[in-house]
């Protein structure tokens, strides 16, 4: 019986093969999101629930918004839509 070599690709080394890392604008973005939170928290005084709410609208406004512009269908936008409110 043919014994196969042990397999030189190994997770521990490489990881996953579906892991990818962020680029630099993704990065951005979320320290951008991050550092706005906790702006709105500290500075306005709002609570912590409600400056999630107001970043969460924003969120989903600003996905609506790139969707049409680069004329996603509308049932991706209504998945999309439908993703978000359930997990809500």
């Amino acid at each position: 019986m043919p014994k196969h070599p042990p397999s030189t690709h190994s997770c521990v080394e490489h990881g996953p093969s579906g892991a990818r890392r962020l680029n630099g604008a993704e990065a951005i973005v979320i320290i951008v999101v991050v550092a706005a939170s906790a702006a709105l928290v500290a500075f306005s005084g709002a609570p912590v629930a409600e400056a999630l709410q107001l970043l969460a609208g924003a969120g989903l406004i600003a996905g609506v918004v790139i969707a049409v512009s680069t004329r996603f269908s509308l049932r991706t936008v209504r998945t999309a839509l439908k993703a978000v409110l359930t997990a809500a």
